[in-house]
C-alpha cells in the first residue's frame, strides 16, 4: 500500500520501463510491496512510463526489487540511492528555478534516462560546494533528463567531474556535460522553469 501521508526519505528509487503496461504492473507492485511514497508516477511523450518513489532504506529496497522484476526486459533504466542527497526530491517536486549567489559558473549535465541522471547529481551534490540550480525530466526532453548547477569555478568544476565519473560507472546513456565560466546573463534568462512533466502531476 502506496503511503497515506507522504515522507518521502531518505531512500530515494526511479525506474525508467520501456513499456506502459509493464509500468503499471511494476507501479502495482512496488505499492503492494512495502510503504513507500510514490512521488510520481507517469507516461512521457516517447512511450516511456516513469516512476519516482521514496521512504525508508529498507521498504525501498524492497518496492525497487519487486518492480524490477515485474518490468523484466523493458526496464531501460533505474537507481536506488539510499541517502538521497536532501536537495534532490524538492527540486523533483517544484520545478524551480534558483539562482543563488555566489559564483559566476554554471555546469550542466544531460542523460538519455533520469534514474543515472539522478545518480550522478547525488554525487555532484555530496561532494562538492554547489547550488542545484534545477533539475528536469522527462516531457520536452524526449524522455531525457537535465540538471544544472551553479557556483565558483573550482566547484562546478568538481561537481561535473563527479558526476562524469558516477555516468560512467553506471553506464550512462547520451550523456554529456559542459562547464560556463563566467557565465553570460542571457544563459540566465534562457532558463526555464516549465516542464510538462512537473506540470502534469503538480496540477
Amino acid at each position: 500500500m502506496a503511503n497515506a501521508h507522504p515522507h518521502a526519505g531518505p531512500a530515494l528509487a526511479m525506474l525508467d520501463i520501456g513499456d506502459i503496461p509493464r509500468g503499471l504492473l511494476a507501479l502495482d507492485g512496488l505499492a503492494k510491496e512495502a510503504l513507500v511514497e510514490v512521488i510520481s508516477s507517469g507516461t512521457v511523450q516517447d512511450g516511456r512510463y516513469f516512476i519516482l518513489f521514496g521512504g525508508g532504506v529498507e521498504p525501498v529496497e524492497r518496492s525497487l526489487t519487486r518492480a524490477t522484476a515485474m518490468a523484466g526486459s523493458t526496464l531501460l533504466d533505474s537507481v536506488l540511492l539510499p541517502w538521497a542527497e536532501e536537495r534532490i526530491v524538492p527540486a523533483i517536486r517544484d520545478g524551480a528555478v534558483r539562482w543563488p549567489a555566489p559564483g559566476d559558473t554554471l555546469g550542466v549535465v544531460q542523460n538519455g534516462t533520469p534514474p543515472t541522471l539522478l545518480r550522478a547529481v547525488d554525487a555532484a551534490l555530496k561532494g562538492a560546494l554547489v547550488e542545484l540550480i534545477q533539475l528536469r525530466i522527462g516531457d520536452g526532453l524526449g524522455g531525457k533528463a537535465i540538471a544544472t548547477f551553479w557556483g565558483e569555478t573550482h566547484d562546478v568544476e568538481a561537481a561535473i567531474e563527479l558526476a562524469d565519473d558516477a555516468s560512467a560507472r553506471a553506464g550512462g546513456t547520451a550523456w554529456s556535460s559542459v562547464v560556463i565560466r563566467n557565465a553570460d546573463p542571457e544563459v540566465a534568462a534562457a532558463m526555464s522553469p516549465d516542464s510538462r512533466f512537473f506540470k502534469e502531476w503538480r496540477g
